[in-house]
């Protein structure tokens, strides 16, 4: 069988939602990359995909998204590895935490996991998705974001912390940042786009919320058609298959840089992307 794509990267593969794509991909690339927390459970994961998939070539990646050297040590192994990457879902995420913790990096859990983690990853692995005639960046994001706003001046959470709103407000980080982030590369061989796959029953979602929710396979089925939609039509993101605009001030684009600034400025590195920003834009009224 023919692929469609040489090299896939799935963040959070081992369980729910993650795992339901890794198993749609692995017929569908070359080589398809599968991250996890424990060796344990990739190692399964990796047994149940290969052996129904001969053609496609299975690489773990160990990493604790809580921890950026792990990050960095991810996307060293996956340069290391590949010189090309059609696609990237991120994936992986955490529920929020009570009491309020931080990483080892100082930054609260869920905003590190769900959002800065994310980015570092992205900005890491982005002369590998460059690389490609066409490739996307897919960010897996979530309903609840929409009750929340954007805490500008205290993305950790120091003040009023609360663990449901410290993962949607990290949750909305990813969305803000992939609309700005599609926006720059419009006119390039990559894209990128945010899915909101509806609620799917999840280790994350029981933790979390605890009411009842869909199942895994039909979010699953939403990522899929995420990365797999044309890029033609104006918009990047989608409510489980429908593809809507981002609101008004996720979209401002002098919104989306000062969010890249303080992005940058917490995970202390150059996001790529905004050397391809050609016009100094006006500090923005947030800052």
């Amino acid at each position: 069988m023919n692929k469609k794509w040489a090299a896939a990267l799935v963040t959070g593969a081992t369980d729910g939602i993650g795992c339901a794509v890794a198993h749609r991909l692995a017929g569908l690339v070359d080589t398809l990359l599968i991250h996890g927390r424990y060796p344990a459970s990739l190692m399964e994961l990796a047994a149940s995909l290969a052996p129904a998939n001969p053609g496609t070539t299975i690489i773990p990646l160990k990493a604790d998204l809580a921890s950026l050297t792990e990050v960095r040590y991810m996307i060293n192994r996956v340069c290391g590895s590949l010189d090309r990457l059609d696609i990237l879902v991120n994936n992986a995420a955490t529920a929020g935490i009570y009491p309020r913790t931080l990483s080892a990096d100082g930054h609260e859990m869920a905003l590190q996991v769900n959002y800065l983690a994310p980015v570092m990853l992205t900005a890491g692995l982005f002369p590998l998705l460059t690389t490609p005639a066409h490739s996307r960046i897919v960010n897996v994001v979530c309903s609840p974001q929409r009750n929340v706003k954007l805490r500008w001046h205290d993305m950790s959470m120091e003040h009023r912390y609360h663990p449901v709103t410290a993962y949607a407000q990290s949750k909305l980080a990813l969305t803000m940042h992939t609309a700005g982030l599609a926006d720059i590369l419009a006119d390039s061989s990559c894209s990128a786009v945010s899915v909101d796959p509806g609620t799917a029953d999840t280790k994350l979602h029981r933790r979390a919320f605890g009411w009842p929710a869909g199942p895994v396979a039909a979010a699953a089925d939403c990522v899929l058609y995420a990365i797999t939609a044309s890029t033609g039509v104006k918009g990047s993101h989608f409510e489980q298959q429908l593809r809507t605009q981002p609101p008004t001030e996720h979209s401002s684009p002098h919104v989306q840089r000062h969010l890249d600034r303080i992005t940058a400025n917490m995970l202390n590195i150059h996001l790529p992307w905004v050397d391809m920003v050609y016009s100094p834009l006006a500090k923005t009224p947030a800052s």
